[in-house]
């Protein structure tokens, strides 16, 4: 699932729900953030954070002059465990990067071409049951201009929830979760306008595994997390041996589900990674900063200005990640919002600064109200001079 910086925090943002998004009408330049009154205290800001609503936070920030990571909370309610810094939860669609990034690293190797149709890859019967479905290309899918119904839109959401939360043991991957959206009338047109389509990403794993013959997991393991030293992270679902995720904590009308069981085992392209906050911000500084491993030409792919799609209030979309233009100069990020967990992924290029915060709680809006007002203040914090 999506997730946008606060609408406090940037006016490019669009806070999404479990069932749906919005946009923000925040005017350009309205979010310069203001001096704080005293210099900020992060272990006692996350102290003060942590409580009922998010039960617990991992903050990570760093540039040439710092190095913060910090916790504050608990990873379980039950067990009282205290939060680690080194927590490993599911970052939701701050993953999306990581599918970008492998399906561009085969494009430049010329294993596939981005601009061919997706039936070059998948069969008949499935490209039939998806409105243009012959007229889609991988690009489209990648920068949410393909017009494919989200298994994530308000119409299909809470089937997905249901079926997660029933059968919480069973692996599901991309082909389970397509099957919410198939059938379903398109967005638009391909190419004639934006909107975010997590099943997007699900059709680009299945295009991987078909170029690959085989699940796309070990490319990425191979090609993306091994040489970016993120060694503490792996494909959700599918690589579940290698890790444990902490308790996740979702406010359903008032019932606090625990939705660990069941994120244990989603592998899915839109949502693929279990991370650890340093190995997020290790991702984002990949993909955003100029001492970077990745090739000039797929950081331009990615993010570069020629290559985005404009989504109003200087807020821009490349290939799994997003722009922030409303500033004097740009911040990148794209964080994810699954129920019961939350990432927020930021690189402030002008300043080589990232912050990374997880936290044990996602989606309801008593938790995305304390986090937004978190992001705002650390943000605000480093942003300034």
């Amino acid at each position: 699932m999506k997730h946008y910086l606060p609408v406090v925090a940037l006016s490019s943002v669009f806070t999404l729900g479990l069932f749906g998004c919005g946009g923000s009408d925040n005017a350009p330049g309205t979010n310069i953030p203001q001096p704080l009154p005293t210099p900020l205290d992060y272990q006692s800001l996350l102290n003060e954070t942590v409580g009922e609503v998010i039960p617990g936070v991992v903050l990570h920030i760093a540039s040439p002059q710092k190095h913060i990571l910090l916790s504050a909370g608990v990873s379980d309610t039950e067990t009282h465990t205290p939060m680690q810094v080194d927590a490993q939860m599911p970052v939701g669609s701050a993953g999306k990067k990581a599918t970008a990034l492998l399906t561009l690293m085969l494009y430049e190797d010329g294993m596939l071409n981005i601009d061919d149709t997706i039936d070059t890859w998948l069969p008949a019967d499935l490209v039939s049951r998806i409105e243009y479905g012959s007229d889609i290309t991988l690009r489209q899918l990648l920068m949410h201009t393909s017009g494919v119904h989200d298994y994530l839109a308000p119409d299909t959401a809470d089937a997905w929830f249901d079926a997660i939360m029933d059968d919480p043991t069973s692996l599901k991957t991309d082909s389970y979760a397509l099957a919410f959206s198939l059938d379903k009338p398109a967005d638009f047109v391909p190419g004639t306008q934006f909107n975010y389509s997590n099943s997007g990403y699900l059709l680009v794993g299945l295009i991987l595994d078909s170029v690959l013959g085989e699940h796309h997991s070990s490319a990425l393991r191979q090609r993306v997390l091994i040489p970016l030293g993120m060694n503490n992270s792996y494909y959700n679902g599918v690589e579940k041996e290698l890790g444990t995720i902490i308790s996740g904590y979702f406010n359903l009308n008032g019932e606090i589900l625990n939705t660990k069981l069941a994120y244990e085992n989603i592998g899915v392209a839109d949502a693929p990674l279990i991370s650890t906050a340093e190995d997020l911000t290790r991702l984002i500084r990949a993909v955003a900063s100029d001492n970077s491993p990745i090739s000039a030409s797929i950081r331009d792919l990615m993010i570069g200005d020629s290559n985005l799609t404009a989504l109003g209030d200087d807020a821009f979309y490349g290939m799994g990640m997003m722009k922030d233009a409303s500033f004097e100069k740009p911040i990148y990020h794209h964080g994810g919002d699954e129920p019961g967990y939350s990432s927020t992924n930021i690189y402030i290029p002008y300043k080589d600064t990232s912050i990374t915060i997880f936290i044990n709680c996602g989606v309801a809006a008593d938790c995305i109200q304390k986090q937004d007002a978190l992001i705002q203040t650390v943000l605000s914090n480093e942003l300034q001079p």
